[in-house]
This record gives C-alpha cells, structure tokens and sequence, in this order.
C-alpha cells in the first residue's frame, strides 16, 4: 500500500462544508493567567476534528467555549453562526469527569438527558438500551454507581451523550479511563457513529494514535498559552478499520510529523 501524502491545513483553510464552530481571536485568562490564545479556528461540519498539546495548553478549555461553560476573555466562540453567550444545550459534551447521580441506575442515568428534553417513554427507552449496549454495559442496567468501577461509570457518561444524539460531540479525553480492549471497540463504535449519523465531533486526547486513528484532522496546540500551532490532514482512507488502519505505511509517518510539531522535551 502505498504511502499518503502529508499535508498541513492553513488554519483557515476554505472548504466547501458549511461552519459548525468558529473560534474568532479567542483568548482564554484566569486572573492574570494567560493560557490560551489568540485561536482562530473553525471545525467543519460533519467532520472529525482531534486536539492534541502538551498538558495545560487549552485543549479543555476550547470545548468549554463551545459548551457555554467558559467565556472568552478576548475574541468571539460561533456556534452554527451564533456567539456561544450562555450554556449551548445544542452539545453532547464528555468531560473526564465522571457525573453520575449516586441515587440513579446506569439506565436511568443514561435517561436524564432525554427526561430534560422530554422526549416520549418508548423512544427513550429505545435510545437508552442502543447506548448501553454499545458501551459494552448490557445486564448493568439497574446497577448503582457505588456498585461499578472507574471505567465503567465512565462509559455511563458516553451512553448518557450517545442517547442524547446532539448534532456535535465535544469529548475530553473520553476514553482514558478503559483499557486496551474496550478502547480500541469504543474506537470502532465512534467512528461507526460518526458515519452513520454525520455529527460533527471534537476529540481532545493526549494520545496520537488516538488522534490518527479517528480524525480527518488534527490540531496541535503549543505549548502555554496554547494556540493552534499546526493542522494536519489525516488522509487515510475511510471507512477505517481501527486495527487494520495502524498497518498502513502512512500512520506510522502521521505519528512521526505529529511528535515533531508537538516539539515536547
């Protein structure tokens, strides 16, 4: 198989697909702080868009513009043309945190989101078995969150977004917690998703092969204060086969230009 060119995106490269988020000069400061910015920055829609960087660079705090959890200190956050001024319920957002109710089941936990939205019992229900089961948490439905390990409350909160099916997935690091083997199945369930439903996703996640294996681009942020230093195009082809696709001579080349541009010593 031969081996695909590797291209850097300017970081307002002209495309044919319509805007979803628009990062326009933003600059991010917790008191006297500077850590993120200047950041200009668009994510087309429909595409898979991951954010690499060393520790500290803004790569959360980006989603949290988008989520409406965070306001810009300079600069404006466009969500689908519109500035992001308060919490957008627009997003499925997966942080690293894990936000479970202690008083509710797996399944009910999954559920809440569609109970805010009021979206009819039977359909519900529907969407609640789907994402369970692909979270690999099938027969753990009635369990307590005291009664499941880090890991798997974790896939609670990704069945909790997957059952929401918003338009555009923003997810810190959602996987870190899984082991080898569930990762590697949540990868193939993801992009699986991506394809069938053709949300637009935002991936933060310190692992390149991560990175390579899902995006059809790849943002490296500097160092603080964080900004995008380069863009990288994932040209491998799709759809990909999550272990297959670490053969192809080119992946291998993708990590290569990926560690230079992090320059991390």
């Amino acid at each position: 198989m031969s081996v695909h060119r590797l291209q850097s995106s300017p970081m307002n490269a002209v495309s044919e697909e319509p805007v979803a988020i628009d990062f326009d000069g933003v600059v991010a400061r917790f008191g006297a702080l500077h850590a993120m910015g200047p950041t200009t920055l668009s994510v087309r829609q429909g595409e898979f868009l991951a954010v690499v960087g060393p520790s500290g660079c803004g790569k959360s705090t980006l989603l949290n513009m988008v989520a409406g959890t965070l306001r810009p200190a300079e600069g404006v956050v466009r969500y689908k043309g519109d500035a992001v001024t308060a919490i957008n319920h627009d997003v499925g957002y997966i942080t690293q945190k894990n936000f479970c109710l202690p008083w509710r089941t797996v399944e009910a936990n999954v559920r809440l989101p569609l109970e805010f939205r009021r979206i009819p019992k039977a359909e519900a229900a529907r969407r609640v078995r789907i994402a369970i089961d692909k979270v690999g948490l099938g027969g753990f439905e009635k369990a307590y969150p005291r009664q499941l390990s880090g890991g798997m409350l974790q896939r609670v909160m990704i069945a909790r977004t997957l059952a929401y099916e918003p338009d555009i997935y923003l997810m810190d690091e959602p996987f870190g917690s899984l082991d080898a083997q569930l990762r590697t199945r949540m990868h193939g369930e993801l992009l699986k998703l991506w394809q069938e439903t053709g949300a637009t996703f935002v991936f933060v996640t310190h692992d390149l092969q991560e990175a390579i294996t899902l995006a059809d681009r790849v943002v490296v942020m500097s160092g603080r204060p964080g900004r995008p230093k380069r863009v990288v195009d994932i040209e491998l082809p799709r759809p990909r086969d999550v272990i297959d696709i670490q053969s192809n001579p080119a992946f291998g080349a993708y990590v290569k230009e990926l560690w230079a541009a992090l320059d991390v010593h």
